[in-house]
């Protein structure tokens, strides 16, 4: 197999095998270009950090971040009055912040927990403390 004779911006020639009894890889030849052009969108959509931080959010944060999405789109349209979207906005931002500091709170208790060998307190940790002579 030969190797796609597509050169690229920066001047080398694309590294990438030739499809069969074609001179461009699969990004490169005229009649994949709808495929790759629709390959990159996909990867780029997956890569970017809206989808990454989704992927880690609790089901309840998917729920409200639609649900603002939908509100949003619904003022743009006309549908919504601005002032129930805005409210909606800050219930959402109050809900979010209460996460996280019971996020917060689970997190220091975790720490506690192991520091002092499941007695929940941070007193034994600070108090075994010794500072590098």
């Amino acid at each position: 197999m030969s190797l796609c004779e597509t050169i690229r911006s920066n001047g080398d020639q694309c590294r990438a095998q030739a499809l069969p009894d074609r001179v461009g890889c699969w990004a490169h030849d005229p009649g994949s270009r709808e495929k790759a052009d629709a390959a990159r969108r996909k990867g780029g959509e997956n890569r970017s950090t809206l989808v990454r931080a989704t992927r880690r959010m609790p089901r309840d944060m998917k729920d409200l971040s639609r649900r603002i999405l939908e509100a949003f789109d619904q003022v743009a349209t006309g549908e919504r009055a601005p002032d129930r979207a805005h409210a909606m906005a800050r219930l959402a931002a109050v809900y979010v912040q209460l996460h996280q500091a019971g996020e917060v709170d689970a997190r220091i208790e975790a720490l506690e927990q192991a520091a002092n060998g499941g007695n929940g307190t941070l007193a034994g940790l600070v108090s075994t403390y010794r500072r590098p002579s």
